[in-house]
Parts: C-alpha cells; sequence; structure tokens
C-alpha cells in the first residue's frame, strides 16, 4: 500500500499530500516501503514535513524550479491515510 503512495507521487504533477493521524510513524514506513521497493525513480521524490501537522507530502525534487523553494501545494493530489 505505501509503495503505491510513491508511484501515486510519481504520476503527479509536483506530488501528493498524505494526511494522516501520525506522521512520524507514517514516515517512518514510507522510508522503509521506498527502501524495500529498490525503484531508482523514487529518487526522484523527496518527503516534507509542511506546517500543518498531519500531513506528509512526497514531491518532486524538481518540482520548484523557481528556485524560491515554495512548493505550489494547490497542485498537490491530496490522500487521506490513517495509522495507528
Amino acid at each position: 500500500m505505501l509503495h503505491e503512495l510513491w508511484l501515486l507521487a510519481l504520476k503527479a504533477e509536483v506530488g501528493i499530500a498524505i494526511i494522516t493521524d501520525n506522521r512520524r510513524l507514517l514516515r517512518q514506513h514510507l522510508y522503509q516501503a521506498r527502501a524495500e521497493a529498490n525503484n531508482s525513480d523514487f529518487d526522484n521524490l523527496a518527503i516534507l514535513l509542511p506546517e500543518k501537522e498531519d500531513e506528509i507530502w512526497l514531491v518532486h525534487k524538481d518540482a520548484d524550479s523557481s528556485g524560491t523553494g515554495d512548493k505550489d501545494n494547490n497542485k498537490l493530489v491530496y490522500e487521506g491515510l490513517s495509522l495507528v
């Protein structure tokens, strides 16, 4: 399932935002899923922790080509996920 989130992020224009109730645990599981998938395409994605504490973003590393450092979260695809 988490492997699919990485794939969704790859297909999205900028990336995906994942809404979660435990982003620390989700981040650990996402890193583990990326390592287990052994997919070099995932190296083009980054995990970001935005100010909203119930979200994790998987975004393309080159999504911000303007150099401003701002990710356009209006283009993120939102996915809901609950981890206990």
